[in-house]
């Protein structure tokens, strides 16, 4: 029996070529040699095939790995960012209300201080006596609202421009009446034309000023 790939001399029973190792069987012929090329083609392209299957669910696996690991860092980023958003709106509230109990806790130390700060001059009179030799007595109207507040008050006179007093800052306390009466320390030798009028408060911090143009003659005048 003739190999049908070398063409080599076997004897009748053999099973293999004793040459390039072929398979002999009885249906050995002209198309013997393409049937074996087409079997072995075949199964090359099988195993090609097999290949691809394979690194095709590789790439599957890395990609569903991947799919995996983005989502499972993306929800702990988001979380992340869900709680630093949380405490950075607990720390702003704290501290909104550590402000507002600090504003309170001022507010309630200094009571007095801002009663104060809103005291004004709201009016009054000067009056003097018949003669310069008189001393000249001020009512100063802060309101009755601020009755039994202490204050100090300061007051300058002066005569065609010339000052007649030292402006001697004298303390008191707000009538019921809501009126500061003033009296000045010394009687002067002409009558004041001119008054300036500086209220401060009990730490001689100054509230309010008011100028008052006078006729210099005895008498009171309202301003």
């Amino acid at each position: 029996m003739k190999c049908p790939n070398c063409e080599s001399e076997n004897s009748d029973t053999a099973k293999f070529c004793k040459k390039c190792g072929t398979a002999l069987n009885a249906e050995t012929g002209p198309n013997s040699h393409e049937t074996l090329v087409k079997s072995m083609n075949e199964q090359k392209s099988s195993n090609n095939n097999t290949k691809i299957i394979i690194i095709a669910l590789a790439i599957v696996a890395v990609v569903l790995a991947g799919a995996f690991v983005y989502m499972f860092t993306a929800g702990d980023s988001a979380s992340n960012s869900a709680n630093n958003v949380n405490s950075a709106s607990n720390n702003a509230s704290q501290v909104d209300t550590d402000d507002a109990n600090s504003d309170k806790a001022v507010s309630a130390s200094k009571p007095a201080q801002s009663a104060k700060s809103s005291m004004k001059i709201q009016g009054g009179s000067f009056s003097t006596g018949s003669a310069d030799a008189d001393k000249t007595y001020a009512q100063i109207y802060v309101g009755t609202e601020h009755s039994g507040e202490s204050v100090i008050v300061q007051i300058f006179y002066s005569r065609d421009g010339n000052s007649l007093n030292n402006g001697n800052m004298v303390p008191a306390n707000v009538h019921s009446d809501g009126y500061l009466y003033i009296t000045s320390a010394d009687a002067y030798l002409y009558y004041p034309d001119y008054a300036t009028i500086k209220l401060y408060d009990s730490n001689s911090n100054l509230l309010d000023t008011q100028s008052v143009s006078l006729t210099p003659t005895s008498g009171t005048q309202y301003f």
